[in-house]
């Protein structure tokens, strides 16, 4: 009888030590789990952080180039305004007053500390197109040659010319205004009902002129 109780009582020590033992190795298990998990958390981690750096490095060169840029891009927009000015001033005097206020308006952008160096390009980028438009468009306009009202007539970069109220009176410009016989103020008086839409665009002959050409 103690023999079998004290047999019993042995397989019940075993039982325990599996128990722990399978807890041991269970928690082993777990352990090695995890730092399965931390070793793969820190190998991402450690690509993140090379990304990162690669990206820091990048940016700080970009941010370089910009500064190297933003330093080339004021003299070069205000070397675009002077040319622009000189132009101006060499072309024909069409629309001279808008023309000459547009340049203005753009000296006193590029002083404004408000305006960012991309405000600043679009409007000087803008300046050019309206004056390249002035190539390929057609207007016509009543004006004064000292003091006395004529129509004006532009004919893209082409031609610009005038012609009296009266109609016997014309001029081209080249280089100051040219008087011109009044046989020409019929075409030219054509000229001008085409820019105001008054009648349909068609082949004209006008006499040649100098205008300056962006």
């Amino acid at each position: 009888m103690v023999g079998l109780k004290a047999s019993q009582q042995a397989q019940i020590k075993v039982e325990n030590l599996d128990d722990k033992n399978l807890e041991i190795i269970e928690q082993y298990r777990q352990v090695m789990r995890e730092q399965q998990l931390a070793d793969k958390y820190n190998q991402l981690l450690v690509k993140q952080v090379s990304q990162l750096e690669t990206a820091l490095v990048a940016i700080e060169a970009s941010q370089a180039e910009l500064r190297s840029t933003r330093m080339m891009l004021g003299p070069l927009l205000e070397e675009m305004v002077l040319s622009l000015d000189q132009f101006v001033a060499a072309d024909a005097p069409f629309l001279i007053s808008e023309r000459r206020s547009r340049v203005e308006n753009l000296r006193r952008q590029l002083l404004d500390a408000s305006l960012s160096e991309g405000e600043k390009t679009l409007s000087v980028l803008d300046a050019y197109q309206v004056e390249l438009s002035y190539g390929y468009t057609t207007e016509s306009w009543q004006g004064k040659i000292d003091d006395r009202l004529v129509n004006f007539v532009r004919v893209g970069r082409l031609g610009f010319y005038y012609f009296t109220p009266d109609e016997t009176k014309a001029g081209v410009w080249n280089q100051g205004w040219q008087p011109l016989s009044s046989e020409w103020v019929a075409q030219i008086k054509q000229a001008a009902q085409v820019a105001q839409g008054r009648q349909l665009p068609t082949l004209l002959t006008l006499p040649a002129t100098k205008i300056e050409t962006m």
